[in-house]
């Protein structure tokens, strides 16, 4: 019989998914800064000529104020991921955090995800924190990215919706989505279940 393999741990796992993440997003950060920085150029300049109306610099404050708005919530999501976890985790939460994450670029052609939280009040979960945050974002990265050679889904929805014991995290897409092998057998330790469909994943986590 061969001998057994421990799964590697899931904050290790996590780290690795959420510097591919990070990596991707970064563009976004990029663009989103650089917008802001030209569109307040643009007001500054023409707010120094006595003859501009205020109306003609409102297009360019609005747009400023678009994309601080973007890199304010993609940064959120950014610094509360790579913080240390407090159990329990909250899966709503942590599911917004991580879509929004795995979700950003700088192409418009690129994945869309969408995130329907259907459960009010408490989401949290005993499975450890960076258990959840793997569970949400390794599947989901897959199918943006196509890091699996496959191709990338154009869209992926996410529902959350729970019951008395259980979460469930429903991500649908136009592609297979998969749980991925190397990250499986860690979250089922963790106590992490799934379901696979020809075109969606159901990941569920007890509740806490």
């Amino acid at each position: 019989m061969p001998p057994s393999v421990a799964p590697v741990d899931a904050g290790l796992l996590w780290l690795a998914v959420l510097q591919r993440a990070v990596g991707r997003a970064s563009h976004d950060v990029k663009d989103a800064l650089n917008g802001v920085s030209v569109n307040l150029e643009v007001i500054r300049s023409r707010a120094e000529r006595p003859d501009v109306p205020a109306a003609a610099v409102a297009p360019f404050a609005a747009a400023a104020a678009q994309q601080l708005e973007k890199l304010t919530t993609l940064l959120d999501a950014v610094l509360a991921l790579g913080r240390i976890e407090r159990d329990p985790a909250d899966v709503g939460i942590t599911l917004r955090r991580v879509a929004g994450l795995c979700g950003a670029s700088s192409s418009a052609a690129d994945s869309a995800v969408t995130v329907h939280d259907n459960v009010s009040g408490d989401a949290r979960t005993r499975v450890p924190g960076d258990a959840v945050r793997l569970a949400l974002a390794a599947p989901l990265l897959d199918a943006v990215v196509g890091t699996t050679g496959g191709p990338r889904a154009s869209a992926v929805v996410c529902e959350l919706t729970g019951d008395g014991t259980s979460l469930v995290v429903r991500m649908c897409a136009d592609r297979p989505i998969q749980l991925p092998s190397d990250v499986a057998e860690t979250l089922r330790v963790a106590g992490v279940r799934w379901i696979e469909a020809p075109n969606d994943l159901s990941l569920v986590f007890p509740r806490a």
